[in-house]
């Protein structure tokens, strides 16, 4: 037998699931705007190992029902994709491709409009409890590719705690700098202390890193619900019990805590997934996988082009092996918690990804990224060059590769 069986990709989908769905108004004619929706969706296999369906019910448009036809051809290694639904009766032709470290990317032809084009399919986050499906169109043979539809998914049964640990539209991207050797002491006192505390005031830490190449460097992201939650929990943990405690201790060991990015989604459902805690029985070894961060300065006015330029190099990361976990803007508001500062030199968009190890980064993503750096850094939407900055997950940090 194989050291790998394909057959096996799709077992993550199978059951029930709630879905939120982030969808293009209009396709292939350059819009920006978006709309949301909620579907449901119930995944289930075919008889003698030929592969799976699902049927999707959608709530806008008066509502429709779809159905996903998934067969694996074993001498290839590969699925071949069909759709149909309720408003036309007929089965689409399919997209075919297969799973690479946990995401499946699947490309084939169709015609939009009257006019042929290309498909594909990504799914990622599948070793996740938040898995993602989305599709891109392109006209061009494969040129260039639009994003036109992403569906969030989440356990129809882990629905409500799924929802609890979402919408953290305020986000901290916070790059301390602490004494020489002091990294991994600062980390311990931050994860035996913080991260349960901030999601007990409605904040969260999404993640802790160690960067690399900076042995000074540790980086951390917070997210908040929105302005005013954060206002609130800032004054309720700074000026609490824990943080009395304790303070005397940590700030001893940083030097410098005012490199901070103030951040939002670049659109709702492109925030930052809160993934569960470490556990400390199944995940004795703590947090793994590697974390990346492209962070590109722009110029006053461009974010949305800059965003709309960076697409296919995001895409082409996600078809890679990366995880997106995030892309973030500059969130252009006064600091309504002025004790802790925020850079005021954005605006910043920030391209967050979570790869399975050094192998995916080397290998896959650093070469795509030194040349979406070139190539964007050749506009005229930049300042300067984009600044990758590879993270090591410390021991308990909720977003690594799971």
């Amino acid at each position: 037998m194989a050291e790998h069986d394909g057959a096996r990709d799709f077992d993550f989908l199978m059951g029930r699931w709630t879905i939120h769905n982030r969808r293009l108004r209009r396709r292939l004619a350059g819009s920006t705007e978006w709309e949301e929706f909620e579907s449901s969706c119930v995944a289930r296999p075919l008889p003698g190992g030929l592969g799976n369906e699902d049927e999707l019910r959608i709530a806008d448009a008066g509502g429709y029902v779809g159905m996903s036809f998934r067969f694996f051809n074993p001498a290839t290694q590969r699925w071949a994709i069909h759709w149909a639904d309720s408003r036309r009766g007929v089965l689409d032709p399919p997209v075919v491709g297969a799973f690479v470290d946990g995401t499946g990317t699947f490309e084939g032809e169709d015609s939009f409009e009257g006019r042929p084009i290309l498909v594909r399919f990504v799914w990622s986050r599948t070793r996740t409890e938040a898995p993602r499906w989305e599709q891109a169109f392109s006209d061009d043979g494969g040129e260039t590719w639009e994003t036109n539809w992403f569906m969030d998914f989440a356990r129809a049964e882990a629905a409500p705690q799924v929802a609890h640990l979402k919408d953290f539209q305020v986000i901290e991207l916070r790059r301390y700098k602490v004494r020489e050797g002091q990294r991994e002491n600062f980390a311990r006192y931050f994860e035996s202390f913080f991260p349960e505390a901030f999601q007990q005031i409605g904040a969260i830490a999404f993640g802790q890193f160690f960067e690399r190449g900076n042995p000074e460097r540790f980086t951390w992201l917070r997210g908040f619900r929105n302005m005013d939650a954060r206002a609130a929990a800032n004054g309720a943990f700074y000026f609490g019990p824990l943080w009395k405690e304790h303070r005397s201790t940590l700030n001893e060991l940083i030097l410098d805590n005012d490199d901070v990015l103030l951040l939002e989604p670049l659109d709702p459902g492109r925030g930052i997934t809160v993934l569960p805690a470490v556990d400390p029985v199944r995940e004795p070894a703590g947090a793994r996988g590697v974390v990346v961060a492209q962070i590109f300065a722009v110029e006053p006015g461009g974010v949305s082009a800059l965003a709309r330029a960076a697409e296919p190099a995001f895409a082409a990361y996600r078809a890679a092996g990366a995880r997106e976990a995030g892309v973030l803007v500059t969130l252009d508001v006064p600091n309504n918690f002025p004790q802790h500062p925020v850079r005021a030199d954005g605006p910043y968009l920030v391209w967050l990804g979570i790869l399975e190890g050094d192998r995916v980064l080397e290998e896959r993503f650093a070469p795509l990224a030194e040349r979406s750096s070139q190539a964007l850094s050749a506009t005229s939407l930049l300042r300067g060059a984009p600044e990758l900055v590879v993270l090591d997950p410390a021991p308990r940090s909720r977003l690594r590769w799971l």
